[in-house]
């Protein structure tokens, strides 16, 4: 297979699946936002808890995660990230409800939020993301956190997409 002539390799369609069958098939490799934890940015995560959740161990005492209420609001505002994103870009923004893997890879996971198809047809990724005004600096300037950056540059591997764009929305829980 020469190099960048590849199609990523569906692992599964999601639409369909229970939380926990989702996270059953993200334990099977390494996903985008596993990345910020491997090299050590992640706010949310250590590489242990990485490591045990990948191997299926769970903790002797749950400790009460004090992100959940974030995670919540980011997942419940995807959707609205996405069209406010379309409609301030007019870019073409659609979802596949696939979790893909790269075909020489397979332990590169990429479970995208969003593609886009931009204004020459190149199709583009989409990861949604929201903040809150905590963060503001963070986001200032069109920066965005590093942790991001290498969630997008994982999800290119599989895809090999060359083109990619961002989303932001400020949400105050």
């Amino acid at each position: 297979m020469p190099r960048g002539t590849y199609e990523p390799k569906v692992v599964v369609e999601t639409a369909n699946l229970t939380e926990e069958e989702w996270l059953d098939y993200r334990r099977g490799g390494i996903g985008g936002s596993d990345v910020s934890i491997i090299y050590g940015v992640s706010h949310f995560r250590c590489n242990r808890d990485l490591y045990y959740d990948k191997l299926g161990i769970k903790p002797l005492r749950e400790v009460e995660d004090a992100t959940w209420l974030q995670k919540e609001v980011g997942h419940a505002l995807e959707d609205l990230v996405a069209k406010v994103f379309a409609k301030k870009t007019g870019l073409k923004v659609y979802e596949v409800k696939k979790m893909f893997s790269h075909p020489l890879y397979p332990f590169m996971r990429a479970d995208v939020d969003r593609f886009i198809i931009d204004e020459n047809g190149k199709k583009g990724i989409l990861e949604c993301k929201t903040t809150n005004y905590q963060n503001k600096d963070a986001w200032a300037d069109e920066k965005y956190p590093y942790q991001y950056e290498l969630q997008i540059r994982h999800y290119r591997q599989p895809h090999k997409s060359r083109k990619r764009r961002r989303s932001k929305i400020a949400a105050t829980p």
